[in-house]
């Protein structure tokens, strides 16, 4: 009985895991409610947490000290003397406000890292799925073009051998055949990794990828005006590199502070050879062989690149943003005239007609297998419009700053 209730908890451990999302929309919020890297990432937040409680405390805890010695007198008899002593470091110069800041900062940063890793994993996933479904819908077109080459050269082997066919329209179907087989192989390897690449990008383990859907696009989808301006304001990795910034500055001016010593105040009452003693003393670390020059020029340093990273930072992000834009209005406009020709074309009919052709011999066996290809990597050719137009898509929500464009203007 209890092996069976361990066993039984082990599987209900193990079931969220192996969860499955039928939709873009599920598969992003399962990647936000249990990736791995979040986990790993609320660990940062509540390290940086305490090390802004630990700075926030004052540097220097007071000091006591206890001597009591028992000497002998010249003139005869003992001396029990005894000596307490209590002492205190002194900050100056703002040192903890510095420390402080230099914290909460830090902890800024981190949450701020939380969010742009949020930001990132809804990307992440929707690009994941996106791949995954189209690779499923491209081995499906691969297999039905090497099924569909396969009965054809079985079809023209059989009348080879009852002499209805000649040697060079067999080697013709077959080769056509070994060619379709060796792209239906290639795609069957890249919806392998794609499915690996996809069970990364959620953070969890799934048995079962095959009633996947994937919604239209809607290319008349309007982007927000002033996309710059959207993008400096929501994205975190930005918010982060600022919160980097202000840490760097703050550890500087801590460094400068820190070039100039702490006092030390010592109180010390006592009684020597039967008389009472009161001492009052401060002392100062005199900076002879350590200046802490170095450390505060490299804080500086460090300060001086973290704005440097950040200006840099959004220097790129105006460029970022015009390719984005304007890739996905090129992309846009290939998926309407895409899905303007799909309607005027039908490729399944297309097919069947080539065949009847054949069949009655107003066909060639070349033109044939050339119509059954063509057909077949027409279909491709509109998945891989589909994939240009979410790829810029997800893109530009990217670039932006807010995952939730990708899931709006959409139908399903």
């Amino acid at each position: 009985m209890k092996i069976r209730y361990i066993t039984t908890c082990m599987l209900l451990s193990i079931l969220p895991w192996a969860a499955h999302a039928t939709t873009l929309e599920q598969a992003i919020t399962m990647a936000q409610e249990k990736h791995p890297e979040l986990q790993m990432s609320a660990l940062d937040n509540d390290a940086a947490r305490a090390q802004l409680s630990s700075q926030s405390s004052y540097a220097y805890n007071p000091e006591i000290s206890l001597e009591y010695q028992d000497r002998k007198l010249n003139g005869g008899g003992n001396s029990a003397d005894y000596y307490v002593g209590l002492s205190q470091g002194i900050e100056l110069g703002g040192k903890r406000g510095y420390r402080e800041n230099a914290a909460r900062f830090a902890l800024q940063k981190s949450k701020d890292n939380t969010l742009a890793l949020r930001q990132q994993l809804s990307v992440d996933v929707a690009r994941a799925f996106v791949a995954l479904y189209l690779a499923k819908q491209t081995l499906e077109i691969r297999t039905q073009q090497s099924e569909s080459l396969k009965a054809l050269s079985a079809g023209v082997k059989r009348q080879l051998e009852v002499g209805d066919a000649n040697i060079l329209d067999a080697n013709l179907a077959q080769s056509a055949y070994v060619t379709a087989l060796s792209a239906e192989t290639d795609a069957r390897q890249r919806y392998v990794l794609v499915q690996a690449r996809y069970q990364n990008a959620v953070g969890q383990t799934m048995a079962d990828h095959g009633n996947i859907t994937l919604p239209e696009l809607q290319p008349d989808w309007q982007i927000p005006e002033n996309p710059l301006l959207i993008a400096k304001a929501s994205r975190a990795d930005i918010a982060a590199l600022k919160a980097k910034v202000g840490q760097s500055q703050a550890e500087s001016e801590l460094a400068d502070a820190n070039r100039f010593s702490d006092p030390t105040l010592s109180l010390m009452k006592g009684r020597e050879a039967g008389e009472d003693l009161v001492k009052l003393g401060v002392s100062f670390a005199l900076p002879f062989t350590n200046t802490r020059k170095g450390t505060y020029q490299a804080s500086l340093a460090k300060a001086m690149r973290s704005q440097s990273e950040l200006d840099w930072f959004e220097r790129k992000l105006v460029r970022e943003v015009d390719a984005a834009v304007m890739n996905h209005g090129y992309a846009m406009q290939a998926l309407r005239e895409a899905r303007q020709m799909a309607k005027a074309m039908d490729t399944t009919n297309s097919v069947k007609l080539a065949k009847a052709a054949f069949d009655a011999g107003e066909l060639s066996l070349e033109d044939l297998v050339t119509h059954i290809n063509q057909a077949l990597e027409a279909r491709l050719t509109t998945l891989n419009i589909i994939k240009q137009g979410w790829f810029a898509r997800i893109r530009l929500a990217e670039v932006l700053g807010h995952p939730e464009y990708i899931t709006q203007g959409i139908q399903s």
